[in-house]
């Protein structure tokens, strides 16, 4: 058996592209930060796709209704349910081995690690002639088909997807951040429907990029994040606030200029959370339009990622990590998790985390060091557990590698 690469190539790709040294932080500015509420009043969170996943790491893992679809170090698409701790290669070949590249289970030649469950169906995006596609599946791998073009691609591209009603919107998160090179951004509209196309949002400049797509409501929210070197050749990062697109209205308008790197909203639209690198995390109730600093940034939690469920709001510090690789290294990283009003309930160590996912209402996940180390903690006892365990017994080997090229 040939023997793989413990870090993820998928890992790899996007952590070089996007890792810049993160400077721009602006400790102990407290003042209240500024919000467009006239641009998110009204928000009805009833159709929610699952954004609680986090939309800056690759999209490994995908919650269904009873399980979970993950992809493996082998590039094979297997649903596995944390009870039984068996994965099933998602293909419905019945003459299949689920042992070769031809299976239907292998997304080899796909945006790497990147799998997503919306509305019964499985999504994902197989790259054609430099084009990432986005191919609709059944739940068991079934019937596939094509819905349309994305964005352009080759395998070390950082595409990621947000849906919201009938549509679903292709970014790239990391490909050209830390670039020289002039690139146009954009935010890409596929109909789900009929594989329409439409660009609602684009952006042009050096070392750009869009990040942190998400829907709520009629809105698809994201930020623009971009990098620079100063006088002293130190490359600094910051966001340029946060955006809106509405799909009814179909314009765009900017919902803060603050140095945002992640958000999101609670108790149907009415809460707004939003963490503000350098300054901490921050709660506004859109009626009142009233914001307070709910939770301190310190030199741990400068730059953190933001999830809700019905209970609590979680934190990572997973990217900040990495791009402060040389002072503040793997063994700080960490979920920090806190009631609505910012109490910390919880701090769980991932001081071997390469991906940092988050979860949704069951479980936290996370992907630590080696083969399939798939990882996770159950939300019922997320007060007091900071013992991560392991979903797979062992890697998950599905590939003859001996007859593979053969």
């Amino acid at each position: 058996m040939i023997k793989k690469v413990m870090i993820p190539a998928g890992f790899l790709a996007v952590v070089i592209a996007a890792v810049v040294v993160y400077m721009g932080l602006h400790r102990n500015k407290e003042a209240a930060t500024q919000i467009n509420y006239s641009g998110i009043k009204g928000i009805n969170l009833e159709n929610v796709s699952p954004d609680y996943w986090n939309t800056d790491s690759v999209h490994r893992v995908a919650a269904a209704e009873d399980g979970y679809y993950y992809i493996t170090d082998e590039d094979m698409l297997v649903y596995f349910d944390v009870d039984s701790k068996e994965e099933v290669p998602v293909c419905a070949r019945p003459d299949c081995a689920h042992n070769s590249t031809s299976c239907d289970a292998c997304l080899k030649g796909c945006v790497v690690f990147n799998i997503y469950y919306y509305n019964g169906s499985l999504y994902y995006m197989p790259i054609e002639n430099g084009m990432a596609k986005l191919c609709r599946a059944d739940p068991d791998g079934g019937s596939r088909e094509i819905i349309g073009e994305l964005l352009p691609c080759d395998n070390s591209s950082s595409i990621h997807l947000a849906f919201l009603g009938d549509y679903v919107y292709a970014f790239d998160k990391g490909t050209h951040l830390g670039s020289d090179v002039e690139y146009t951004e954009q935010i890409i509209e596929l109909s789900l429907k009929n594989g329409s196309r439409n660009v609602v949002y684009e952006v042009t400049g050096k070392s750009i990029s869009v990040a942190n797509v998400k829907g709520f409501g009629d809105k698809v929210m994201f930020t623009v994040i971009e990098s620079n070197k100063d006088d002293k050749g130190i490359i600094r990062v910051k966001s340029r606030g946060i955006f809106a697109y509405s799909q009814s209205g179909k314009n765009v308008s900017q919902i803060t200029t603050e140095d945002v790197n992640d958000y999101y909203f609670d108790n149907n639209g009415d809460t707004f959370y939003y963490y503000v690198n350098g300054q901490g995390l921050y709660k506004s109730d859109i009626n009142s339009e009233q914001t307070e600093l709910i939770f301190k940034a310190d030199k741990y939690c400068d730059f953190c990622n933001v999830s809700l469920d019905n209970r609590y709001i979680y934190l990572n510090n997973g990217m900040y990590c990495n791009y402060f690789h040389s002072i503040i290294d793997n063994e700080a990283k960490k979920y920090v998790v806190l009631d609505k009003d910012g109490k910390v309930v919880n701090e769980i160590p991932c001081p071997e985390a390469l991906d940092m996912f988050f979860g949704d209402e069951r479980y936290l996940f996370c992907l630590n060091m080696g083969e399939d180390r798939l990882m996770y903690i159950d939300k019922q006892n997320i007060e007091s557990d900071t013992e991560w365990k392991e979903v797979f017994d062992g890697p998950i080997y599905l590939l003859d590698w001996k007859n593979i090229n053969k």
